[in-house]
């Protein structure tokens, strides 16, 4: 039986399956292979981590839909400390889960990363009272209880000055008219993504916010080349404009197969992803 633990921490878990169907996807990354450990897994966690615990209010989406302002959300950097945060007893209990894979949002659309990225400060090492990365101990905790390493990460920064999208009825520029913001902006993305290969070597990639822009301004082909070059086995979900292994249906049980092989049934424990003690049974869980 899984333990309560660590009330009010800013976490959520996320139980996912997966099945394989019958007709198999033609594939140039000996993709039956190195897709098995994550058929076999069954459930994974989903830890969606970030600011806006401190206030418990909507993950970025909450200054993009205007329900606060985008200061005073980043307000919310003062007061992330990160105090209670154990990762092994995190780990811990997502092996007494029998997960065999655990997510961690390493950033989200807010653009505030859980490392120290040297690609600016928006992170919370240099920008917050926690003072450190948070991804580092976490992902050697997995290691320890034999759990395989995954990377949530925003394609979208809506905080990034080169970034075009901002809040929902306003945008910074359009791609087709400023292509030399767009060029600043895809360095800065991929430089994070290099880290976070570099530095942590994800068994899998969780992409999201690609629906913004095409595969060919994501350079997509590109980004997945770059990410499976030392390490073939990393598997990728669906979220990179087609440039994926498997499919990520999120909150609502698929009415008919999804079109990927592989795939996995992203739901949360309660309506939020997020910690919001406001939600419906958020004081007991992680």
């Amino acid at each position: 039986m899984i333990k309560k633990s660590l009330v009010g921490l800013a976490a959520i878990l996320t139980l996912c399956t997966t099945q394989i169907p019958a007709q198999q996807k033609i594939n140039p990354d000996s993709i039956h292979t190195k897709m098995q450990w994550f058929a076999d897994a069954k459930l994974g966690i989903f830890i969606h981590w970030g600011i806006y615990s401190v206030k418990g209010i909507g993950e970025s989406w909450s200054f993009h839909n205007k329900e606060i302002s985008h200061a005073d959300y980043m307000l919310q950097l003062k007061g992330f400390t990160a105090s209670k945060y154990n990762p092994d007893q995190w780990a811990a209990l997502i092996k007494e889960s029998g997960a065999g894979y655990a997510v961690i949002t390493t950033k989200h659309h807010d653009g505030v990363a859980l490392w120290a990225t040297k690609q600016n400060s928006n992170n919370v090492v240099d920008n917050t009272p926690a003072k450190r990365d948070l991804l580092t101990p976490f992902y050697k905790a997995l290691d320890k209880y034999g759990i395989k390493r995954g990377a949530y990460f925003s394609l979208i920064d809506w905080s990034y000055p080169d970034y075009p999208g901002f809040l929902k009825d306003s945008a910074r520029y359009k791609v087709s008219e400023d292509t030399a913001r767009w060029k600043k902006y895809l360095q800065f993305y991929q430089g994070q993504i290099n880290e976070v290969k570099n530095n942590f070597n994800p068994d899998l990639w969780w992409f999201d916010g690609d629906w913004e822009h095409s595969a060919e301004e994501w350079e997509a082909e590109k980004m997945r080349k770059m990410i499976v070059k030392d390490n073939a086995a990393t598997i990728i979900n669906g979220r990179l404009q087609g440039y994926g292994d498997y499919e990520t249906p999120e909150q609502n049980f698929p009415v008919t197969r999804p079109q990927y092989n592989w795939w996995e049934l992203c739901m949360t424990i309660n309506s939020s992803w997020g910690y919001q003690r406001k939600r419906q049974g958020m004081e007991n869980t992680l």
